[in-house]
């Protein structure tokens, strides 16, 4: 059975945790840091096609009235929320930081 298609949408801070990722790791190798942005982009491909109950529910972030979740890609968690017809990357974390500093920006 297919699903239908929803709209993902990037938040400035999800762009930007992307862009800083990048930048960390093109300090190494450009084409590293490519890579590692497009596995990072493609993760959320099951969750355009319909799939966004597919990551668990993210315990750090209980305490908001979004219900957040996460996809994890390597180091990284993806951090999401649904709402209406879009699911809603709010934030790329990398877990080898300290969860406290998991923070939604706005």
């Amino acid at each position: 059975m297919e699903k239908q298609s929803i709209k993902i949408v990037w938040t400035d801070p999800a762009k930007n945790d992307l862009q800083s990722i990048y930048n960390y790791l093109a300090e190494i190798s450009i084409v590293i840091a490519e890579k590692q942005i497009f596995r990072l982009i493609d993760s959320v491909e099951l969750l355009e096609v319909g799939f966004f109950s597919i990551g668990q529910k993210e315990p750090l972030l209980s305490n908001h009235p979004n219900c957040y979740r996460y996809l994890v890609k390597d180091n990284y968690k993806i951090i999401y929320h649904l709402t209406g017809q879009e699911v809603v990357i709010d934030m790329v974390f990398d877990t080898r930081q300290n969860p406290t500093k998991m923070v939604i920006k706005r």
